[in-house]
């Protein structure tokens, strides 16, 4: 029943009439010039966000800025007079050499990181793609690289949480319902994520996809625990920490996106597919609902499911991380594999 609601959710309660007006804050979206992560971006700038948006693709942002200045889209309502701003940060997370540099120069004039969406993504391409320091193409670019990313990035939040109101600085980990088709017996087949790893050519690429997806879950989880652990203290109560990064992780939806421009080929199976495809603008309300509702603040932890609701992760993924550590595990295991690109 968890599933098919996921698939055929009811109509969303939090829309963009529910966002705030965002002027004085900064995001930051991997992804942000198409799918989903184009609609989280069109509805920051028109709230007034300073937006940054991270990927590879100069030419690709280029036309996105002048889609998400053009249409505010169909449910968003605002005084145009006053929108926010959009930046470019040149990173290819399939390429880990990249992500550093590109973070330090953005940190030469952002002084604030209020939520940040890691929202881009590689679903079922070509067999045998990889990164280029190896990585199985889907992990590589869905984990690998969103981790260090979050890594780099980790400073700068804790220090916004520090001073902002609670629960309002948050890490978005973009997860998939495809999460509960990974490995079992908790979502991982940690002998198939290094690099150039013989066993993950071998395995067939849906179940490459969803363990990247399930190792997103695994990240936000973790990173849940530790933003807790590491929230600075109060300069009045030395015994009080300050409020933490919250970390969620959520599934989109079964979305009209790009996403799918690998798997095609299959007319029949395309249209049985598009039969469960719903527009890339829910989805967005999706992510916005994770990254700005109010009452995700308290779902550090936790998983946000179509289009803006409460719900959990496959229960043997649960298991894993509850009661055999796999979130810690998979992050002590990447903070080796980053080291030198950190």
């Amino acid at each position: 029943m968890s599933t098919y609601s996921q698939m055929f959710p009811p109509k969303p309660v939090f829309t963009e009439k529910d966002i705030p007006i965002l002027s004085g804050k900064v995001f930051l979206v991997t992804g942000g010039y198409s799918g989903v992560g184009l609609e989280v971006c069109r509805a920051l700038y028109h709230k007034g966000g300073r937006v940054i948006i991270a990927g590879r693709s100069e030419s690709s942002y280029t036309a996105a800025v002048e889609e998400i200045r053009g249409n505010c889209g169909d449910r968003l309502t605002v005084d145009l007079s006053t929108p926010g701003s959009l930046e470019f940060l040149c990173i290819d997370l399939a390429d880990l050499t990249t992500i550093k540099p590109a973070v330090e120069k953005m940190l030469e004039n952002v002084k604030r990181l209020d939520v940040v969406w890691y929202n881009a993504g590689v679903m079922v391409p070509p067999a045998g793609s990889k990164t280029k320091q190896g990585y199985e193409l889907q992990w590589g670019t869905n984990v690998v690289g969103h981790f260090l990313l979050h890594k780099l990035l980790c400073p700068l939040l804790t220090a916004t949480a520090a001073g902002s109101e609670a629960g309002t600085v948050r890490a978005i980990f973009v997860s998939s319902i495809m999460h509960t088709y990974s490995p079992k017996p908790y979502g991982i087949d940690f002998d198939s994520i290094s690099r150039d790893n013989e066993k993950a050519s071998k395995m067939a690429i849906w179940n490459l996809y969803s363990q990247s997806k399930a190792g997103d879950v695994l990240l936000a989880d973790e990173y849940a625990k530790r933003s807790v652990a590491l929230a600075p203290v109060s300069n009045e109560d030395p015994a009080k920490k300050k409020p933490h990064v919250v970390s969620i992780s959520l599934n989109p939806g079964n979305l009209k996106t790009n996403l799918q421009r690998h798997s095609t080929g299959n007319k029949i199976k395309e249209f049985l597919v598009s039969m469960i495809l719903h527009e890339q603008s829910l989805g967005g309300l999706t992510e916005l609902y994770a990254g700005l509702a109010p009452e995700t603040a308290d779902y550090n932890g936790g998983y946000v499911v179509p289009f803006g609701r409460k719900g959990s992760v496959v229960s043997y993924v649960k298991k894993g991380l509850t009661s055999e550590g796999t979130g810690a595990k998979l992050w002590e295991i990447l903070e080796e594999e980053v080291k030198d690109f950190a």
